[in-house]
């Protein structure tokens, strides 16, 4: 929660100095307007000077402020999972490591390492995320197996198809083999890498490495046994995850074949993990935990269409989207069928092939030849702008198709009922809600209903194999992400970045048009297109890759981009990498009078990093470059003004960590005294000071911490203790003359006087 604004004289506009994202979690400078002078001086007068470019430009045009928890769900929506991150994750360096539906921040690596040259790298899992693991994980007859060859040999691959689960497998045994806190992802260009000179991988641990079909077809026995001989040499043992099906004979006595789990058993073991701790049937008298059993039998397994679906065996993959759905509501009765009807994958499919289909599903009486064209781009303009006005997709649908939709009559934007009906069809209709609204242009607006979610990107999917060129998708939603219209430009920019996961190639050249643009609306959007595409496991290294490379060039653009992705999301998965790129960002001339580096950085610490994020920046105030330690002090006057959540609502989040010996109040204090000192960010750290000390007052263990924390920052810095006297006597006196903590503060000044 963030603190009202403090009753300064002369500044009844509330806050001409920063603007409220749309969390309204945060208070961003709109830079260039922050007063120059000390704290004794207002906001100034006139307008700010135009914000120049790097290289010399007008000012671009704002961008709608953005929360990045709201681009989140909503890119979730669009790539068709309820949280960020579906599917193994496989990165470089330290970051998200997880299996089957892990979302980003819920896995922590604890340590990472690589061997100095990029091609190798791993990653450590804590107990708690192998305990994690371990409890959603349906047991296999092959995991005996595995555990005797572990014991009688330090190599072994596991064979088995992809999304078989073979991974999660192999992770719990190698935990079973070394320890839950010695179980580590392995990530390499090609097995051979790991017999390089310069490797050091610690022993005594197990390490899982898997590899595309390409390379374990490419796997000889010369480098098996060479590989086993170096793990045997220092205790650890490695576990070669991959299709090994072809390689049966001549790996003989390295292989053992994944058996997968029924599904059935995969449905209820992940189903259980996510509903522990949860009272699903409404108990009386308390709850024992036997409702979620009875859930299971009762209304899940036994339930037609699951049970259908169980019986064809899906892969483990393809069940975990199902079981989050579930989770997520634990529907019962009809909740549950209508729920099934709408996500089950392969009903899905078939379902985006009727929308799209429309002269077959339609019937020929439907459309024309022209206008059934017409017809299946507005539906999926209605995938890839849900929640935009139905005049925007109609608008969007003319782009792809070309002409106006032949046949379909309209009130001025406003398409008539029957009209709407006919240009969505009857599949779609069930699919989507029209929802009335006079803030849209039309006053119409579509949004998928709830549980349709993976109808939009499985509809992408469809005409992306079947009825488009990817080419010309792609170029349409370029054109989109160019829109002037905020809503379309975010949705498009999502949308590039499903696309990436059918061609990363074009989708990342994409973007990077996107974000070399002068317009920030622009740049945002293709920020939006990264975050999209490190939402898709698979990418992820490639996606890091291209914001290093962006990060340490010279364009002003393109590391514009880079931090606002942090900003939109991004910082969750890296948090890491996030502080270093960013601090490459905030040299940037461009960045004076820009808020994406200070957005990023509070992204961070809005994820649980404050520990990390607040010595960094103390770090940052120390630099040579003044514009690093400019962004440093912009940081902590947005961190001060947020407050902590109830019940200690009356304590300043900053003051709160520090309690909690979370960061360390030296820290904080060094980086109060570059705030109040830079004019840049002087008036508005002064005036949030303020507030601290009226909301602290008559609070005796709020008080005594923040004379604490003001002792320390004007400890050894006499301009600041002057300046601190000039604001007691003529700012804050005047405004709060009841205020007994004021005196408290003056005598700090009098003690540190000489």
């Amino acid at each position: 929660m963030t603190a009202p604004d403090f009753p300064y004289p002369h500044d009844d506009a509330g806050d001409p100095n920063g603007t409220r994202d749309a969390s309204g979690d945060e208070r961003y400078e709109r830079l260039g307007e922050d007063p120059a002078a000390g704290p004794e001086h207002g906001p100034p007068d006139g307008p700010a000077d135009p914000v120049e470019s790097s290289d010399g430009g007008e000012a671009d045009e704002p961008e709608e402020p953005l929360d990045s928890g709201d681009v989140l769900r909503r890119l979730a929506g669009l790539l068709g999972g309820p949280t960020i991150g579906l599917g193994d994750v496989r990165v470089r360096g330290q970051n998200a490591t997880g299996h089957g539906a892990v979302a980003i921040g819920t896995v922590n690596v604890t340590t990472s390492g690589t061997d100095g040259t990029g091609r190798i790298w791993y990653e450590r899992m804590s107990e708690t995320d192998v305990r994690e693991l371990a409890h959603g994980y349906a047991p296999t007859s092959s995991d005996q197996q595995l555990d005797r060859h572990l014991k009688r040999r330090h190599l072994v691959c596991l064979s088995g198809p992809s999304s078989s689960g073979r991974f999660t497998s192999a992770v719990l045994a190698a935990a079973r083999r070394h320890g839950l806190d010695r179980a580590c992802v392995l990530g390499a260009e090609q097995p051979d890498d790991l017999l390089g000179p310069s490797e050091r991988l610690p022993g005594g641990h197990g390490y899982v490495l898997r590899l595309t079909d390409t390379a374990a077809n490419a796997v000889d026995g010369f480098t098996l046994v060479a590989l086993a001989a170096r793990a045997e040499s220092t205790g650890m043992t490695l576990i070669l995850v991959g299709d090994f099906s072809r390689r049966g004979q001549d790996l003989a006595g390295h292989v053992v074949e994944h058996r997968v789990p029924p599904a059935v058993e995969v449905f209820r073991a992940r189903l259980r993990q996510q509903l522990t701790g949860r009272c699903v049937g409404w108990c009386p008298d308390g709850c024992d935990g036997g409702c979620v059993e009875r859930y299971l039998d009762d209304d899940c397994v036994t339930h037609p269409l699951l049970s259908a679906y169980l019986a064809g065996e899906p892969r483990p993959g393809e069940v975990v989207p199902v079981v989050e759905l579930i989770a997520r509501s634990v529907p019962h009765g009809p909740a549950l069928t209508e729920r099934l009807e709408q996500l089950l994958p392969r009903q899905l499919r078939e379902r985006a092939t009727q929308i799209l289909d429309v002269n077959r599903h339609d019937g020929p009486d439907g459309f024309d030849g022209w206008a059934a064209d017409q017809a299946r781009a507005f539906r999926l303009a209605c995938a890839v702008l849900a929640g935009q006005s139905v005049a925007e997709i109609r608008q969007a649908a003319q782009r792809l198709a070309g002409g106006d939709l032949t046949g379909i009559a309209s009130t001025g934007s406003r398409l008539r009922a029957p009209d709407l009906d006919t240009l969505l069809g009857s599949t779609l209709r069930q699919a989507v809600v029209v929802v009335t609204d006079e803030r849209a242009t039309g006053g119409q607006r579509i949004e998928f209903g709830a549980g349709s979610e993976q109808l939009r990107s499985t509809l992408l999917e469809v005409a992306w194999t079947d009825w488009w060129l990817p080419g010309q998708l792609l170029g349409w939603l370029t054109d989109l992400a160019r829109s002037d219209v905020p809503g379309v430009r975010q949705a498009a920019a999502g949308a590039v970045g499903w696309a990436a996961g059918r061609d990363v190639r074009a989708a990342l050249e994409t973007v990077g048009d996107l974000a070399r643009e002068r317009r920030a609306g622009v740049r945002q959007a293709a920020a939006i297109g990264l975050v999209a595409m490190a939402m898709q496991p698979g990418l992820r290294q490639r996606v890091r890759t291209e914001l290093d490379r962006w990060a340490a060039g010279p364009a002003a653009h393109l590391r514009d981009t880079v931090a606002r992705a942090y900003g939109l999301g991004l910082a969750r998965l890296w948090p890491d990498a996030a502080l270093m790129q960013l601090r490459l960002v905030a040299q940037a001339r461009m960045q004076r009078r820009n808020n994406s580096v200070v957005r990023g950085l509070v992204e961070v610490y809005r994820d649980g990093h404050a520990a990390t994020l607040v010595p960094e920046l103390v770090d940052w105030t120390e630099s040579e470059d003044p514009e690093v330690r400019l962004h440093a002090a912009r940081t902590l006057r947005v961190l001060a003004d947020r407050w902590a959540e109830p019940p200690r609502e009356h304590w300043p989040e900053l003051l709160d960590l520090v309690r909690r010996r979370i960061v360390e109040p030296a820290h904080v204090a060094a980086l109060w005294a570059v705030a109040l000192g830079m004019p840049q960010t002087a008036y508005r750290s002064w005036r949030t000071l303020g507030f601290w000390l009226n909301r602290a007052d008559g609070d005796p263990e709020v008080a005594s911490h923040c004379l604490a924390l003001i002792r320390h920052v004007i400890a050894g810095r006499p301009p600041l203790r002057h300046r601190l006297d000039h604001q007691i006597r003529h700012v804050w006196r005047p405004i709060m003359p009841r205020n007994d903590l004021l005196d408290a503060v003056h005598a700090l000044i009098d003690e540190d006087l000489p």
